[in-house]
């Protein structure tokens, strides 16, 4: 399933302004990121307002999981290290051969800190993405004068991935008719090197013939736009709210540690 699997849905939040969402989502984000070091506390503003967001917007949690933990490996193989390498008071020791890897109780809070930082930033966008339709936040960046050429780039990026999809399926069906994913180890890890190969240049081919085809109809650089939404009082109270939570998440970053 795609990240706006639940992008067509009826509920209040599904309602608003794409712009009113993209804003929020921006100004969620930079208060989240911008909580100092160690600090946790103001983490559960954010994380409050995103469960009544979900709840709202009916975003099944394991849905939600589930996309998190996709892009998890990329951050988690940062955040393992901050216990081991941060000085600190050691809190215990685990032993790796000749070597003694210290735990430290400065490692575990910026590792906590890292962590939460990277689910509540991942569960915004999230958040943005499954209460609208990919053309929908394509059009809120048109109409908050992001790029042109960047625009068109992510709307032929989502594009495409169906083609990557479906040429990834064809191949496995394929490879799964001769010989069943049967063998030695080493043979199917070469198989599946040969895999990754040929789907890219399957996939550039038939995206230039996607692009030609799309030339010869007239494709100017120019996608067609649907009609303009505009925001609305809803939108604004919408937008004003976020803004308070994110004051009230840096204010409490700076009342509650001084």
């Amino acid at each position: 399933m795609m990240l706006d699997h639940f992008a067509a849905g009826r509920t209040p939040v599904h309602r608003l302004d794409p712009v009113a969402k993209t804003l929020a989502s921006l100004v969620l984000i930079l208060a989240t990121v911008l909580v100092r070091r160690d600090h946790l506390l103001p983490f559960a503003l954010v994380a409050a307002a995103l469960v009544c967001y979900f709840a709202i917007g009916r975003i099944p949690v394991v849905y939600a999981a589930k996309r998190v933990l996709i892009v998890s490996p990329f951050v988690l193989a940062v955040v393992v290290l901050f216990p081991f390498f941060e000085p600190g008071h050691r809190l215990w020791a685990v032993h790796v051969g000749p070597w003694v890897l210290s735990v430290s109780d400065v490692g575990l809070a910026r590792a906590a800190h890292l962590g939460s930082k990277f689910v509540l930033c991942a569960l915004t966008t999230l958040g943005l993405l499954a209460t609208t339709p990919f053309h929908g936040v394509l059009e809120g960046l048109a109409r908050l004068r992001v790029p042109r050429a960047f625009v068109i780039q992510l709307a032929f990026l989502y594009r495409y991935l169906w083609v990557l999809l479906d040429e990834l399926m064809r191949m496995r069906r394929a490879r799964a008719a001769r010989d069943g994913g049967l063998g030695p180890w080493s043979l199917r890890f070469r198989s599946h090197a040969g895999v990754v190969g040929v789907l890219f240049l399957r996939t550039y081919d038939r995206a230039e013939r996607i692009y030609w085809a799309m030339a010869a109809r007239g494709f100017d650089g120019r996608l067609p736009a649907p009609p303009t939404q505009r925001m609305t009082f809803k939108d604004a109270v919408f937008l004003c709210g976020v803004a308070a939570l994110a004051a009230a998440v840096l204010t409490l970053d700076r009342v509650a540690y001084g």
